[in-house]
C-alpha cells in the first residue's frame, strides 16, 4: 500500500510540474532569449553550436566558489559517485538557489540514484528558473516513462520540440514512447 501511495505521489508531482512550468514567464537575459529564438529557425546542422552557447549561459553561476563546487559535482557524476555529487549539489543549491545548472545536475543525480521525489523537486526548481531547460525536461520524460506515463512523457517530448526542434535525443525519446504507448488507453 505504501509503495502504491508513493507511486501516486510521484505521478501527481510529475504532472503538476509539467502543467505549472508552462505558465512561467521567461525572465532570462536578452542574450539567452535571442539564442532560443535562433534555435527555432536554424538548420539542424547549426543547432549544436547554439545549444552549446545556451549551456554555457546556464553554467554561469556568477561565483568562482560556486563554479568550483559545480565542477566537483560534475566530476562526481561522471564517475557515478552520486552520493558525493549530491553533497556538492546540496551545497551549490543552498548557496546559489538561482543557479539553474545546480538544480539540473541535482535532478540528474537524484534520478540516477533512484530518488524520484527529490528528482522531481529539483526539476520543478529548474523549470521555475528556466522553463525552456530542455535537458531537465528530458529527465522528466525519463521519469514519466519509468512511472508508465507514456502519453504524458510524449507531451513533454512535444514541449521539448517546441523549444529545441533539433534536440539530439528528441527522435529517440519519441520513437521509444510511441512504441511503449501502443495499445494503451487514451
Amino acid at each position: 500500500m505504501t509503495k502504491y501511495f508513493l507511486l501516486l505521489k510521484y505521478i501527481f508531482s510529475a504532472i503538476a510540474i509539467l502543467f505549472a512550468s508552462q505558465s512561467y514567464v521567461y525572465a532570462q537575459s536578452p542574450a539567452l532569449n535571442a539564442l532560443f529564438e535562433r534555435l527555432l529557425v536554424i538548420e539542424a546542422s547549426e543547432a549544436s553550436k547554439i545549444e552549446e552557447k545556451i549551456m554555457l549561459e546556464w553554467s554561469k553561476s556568477g561565483s568562482p566558489a560556486m563554479d568550483i563546487i559545480f565542477d566537483q559535482a560534475k566530476t562526481a557524476l561522471s564517475i557515478k559517485d552520486y552520493s558525493k555529487a549530491m553533497v556538492h549539489l546540496n551545497a551549490l543549491t543552498d548557496h546559489a538557489p538561482g543557479f539553474v545548472e545546480g538544480w539540473s545536475l541535482s535532478a540528474v543525480a537524484f534520478q540516477k540514484s533512484g530518488k524520484i521525489g527529490p528528482a522531481l523537486a529539483s526539476i520543478e526548481q529548474v523549470l521555475m528558473i528556466e522553463p525552456r531547460h530542455f535537458h531537465a525536461l528530458a529527465v522528466l520524460v525519463i521519469i514519466l516513462e519509468d512511472l508508465g506515463l507514456f502519453f504524458e512523457a510524449l507531451e513533454v517530448v512535444n514541449r521539448i520540440e517546441s523549444i529545441h526542434p533539433h534536440f539530439v535525443k528528441l527522435n529517440t525519446l519519441r520513437r521509444r514512447l510511441e512504441i511503449r504507448s501502443q495499445g494503451q488507453a487514451l
